[in-house]
């Protein structure tokens, strides 16, 4: 699977996260990608978001691996014409263009997808946008997650709204160009036609408020921060506490597991009858927790697991980083690399296995 993507050639006109993590896919699929970076501000200007654990004096960090690995990195001012020329030069025979300039910018330039269809009419060209390309508004992670309802939503009933760890609408947006480029590979095999697709940030996020989005459309409901909890399923997301202080997290996603999980805690029949519906599990809440809790504060943490495994009731303890990547599972998606001399550790883009038959 290394090597599926090996006839093509991709020419990464893009920084920061989404864009780099498209092309990162494919490299990881063995198409040839050749990043282009600005000279003018140093490259890629990911190289220099380290944290304070980093080298100041690498010439790239943490973040900038993350996205960037299996990649032949050039640097390069399009504003000389030299330089320009062999970007140019290179684009003319790529099968695929990603970019994430602004119109104006790329206009200026003469890298936008009128000016390079002229050299190359065949190009599978994947242009990012903030909120489209006419529009001329930046896009950061931070405000999309704002702008899109995400903060809205996420952190707890106690403490308030908070953004997602990591730079999702950037990641879900690096999906749409991945699944854009592919199909225009896909369109290009039929008919030996090129493509242009726009993905925006902003449409990407919308894309991924999935059922909130219907639980807002179809019934007007504004979800306000629940922590860990699920709007439409108990007890799903909640917390009950061992005898021994371990927190366990549950995930009872039916009526079936739901009546598994109280017959293993031997909740009386009553409870399991006044519980038996995901409906009134949900408005019930409080009081469906407060009588878990009270059943699991008698138990300890390896008896409650031992149970709940033999049930095949979803449920886990909360890891952090450094127990996530004990798991053999969590191992087998790392890639190590080296990057100009530095080496490197990034998860893989490629989350799937694939049989050919």
């Amino acid at each position: 699977m290394d090597n599926l993507l090996s006839d093509l050639v991709v020419i990464e006109l893009a920084s920061v996260l989404a864009g780099p993590l498209a092309g990162s896919f494919l490299a990881e699929l063995g198409a040839r990608v050749i990043k282009v970076e600005n000279r003018t501000i140093g490259g890629d200007v990911t190289r220099q978001w380290k944290h304070p654990s980093e080298d100041s004096d690498a010439s790239i960090s943490a973040y900038y691996a993350s996205a960037n690995t299996g990649k032949e990195i050039v640097i390069l001012d399009l504003q000389n014409e030299t330089d320009y020329e062999e970007v140019l030069k290179l684009i003319s025979t790529a099968d695929v263009v990603i970019s994430n300039f602004q119109k104006r910018t790329a206009e200026k330039l003469k890298v936008d997808y009128q000016s390079i269809k002229q050299i190359n009419e065949k190009v599978i060209f994947a242009q990012l946008a903030a909120y489209s390309y006419d529009d001329p508004r930046p896009g950061y992670d931070l405000i999309m997650q704002a702008e899109t309802g995400f903060i809205s939503m996420n952190g707890s009933e106690e403490g308030g709204i908070a953004k997602m760890p990591v730079a999702l609408i950037d990641v879900i947006a690096g999906h749409q160009l991945k699944e854009a480029i592919l199909l225009g590979v896909i369109t290009k095999l039929k008919t030996g036609k090129g493509s242009y697709f726009e993905v925006s940030l902003y449409k990407s996020g919308i894309s991924a408020l999935a059922n909130q989005a219907s639980n807002y459309l179809m019934n007007n409901h504004i979800p306000s921060p629940m922590g860990t909890l699920h709007p439409n399923i108990a007890p799903y997301g909640d917390f009950v506490t061992t005898k021994d202080d371990f927190i366990v997290i549950l995930g009872v996603g039916s009526d079936k597991q739901f009546e598994k999980l109280g017959k293993t805690l031997n909740l009386v029949e009553e409870l399991l009858h006044t519980f038996k519906l995901n409906k009134e599990r949900v408005v019930r809440r409080k009081e469906l927790i407060t009588y878990l809790q009270t059943t699991c504060r008698g138990i300890s943490y390896e008896e409650l697991s031992t149970k709940l495994r033999v049930a095949k009731i979803p449920f886990c303890r909360v890891s952090d980083l450094s127990k996530v990547f004990k798991s053999p599972l969590a191992i087998e998606m790392i890639i190590d690399e080296t990057i100009e001399g530095q080496p490197t550790s990034k998860v893989r883009n490629v989350a799937f296995d694939m049989i050919i038959n």
